[in-house]
């Protein structure tokens, strides 16, 4: 079985990684001032998905690239 690669965590910018918090912990991401150029920027790159309710949602890199930023948990 292939391990699945973490990915590069060192490449997101602060508001991306501030983004991922965000999500992640149910916290407005606007009021923490976010853009939607960060938002799009991490669809793209495969680290969020918008829900059925079109809401953003973590995908299974977003999850990984959270954990490698999150050594201890």
């Amino acid at each position: 079985m292939a391990r699945r690669s973490t990915p590069d965590v060192n490449a997101l910018t602060t508001r991306e990684r501030l983004l991922l918090f965000c999500i992640a912990s149910g916290t407005n991401w606007q009021r923490a001032g976010i853009t939607g150029e960060v938002v799009t920027a991490l669809i793209v790159r495969g680290f969020l998905v918008r829900d059925e309710t079109g809401h953003l949602a973590l995908t299974d890199n977003g999850r990984a690239a959270l954990r490698a930023l999150l050594p201890g948990l």
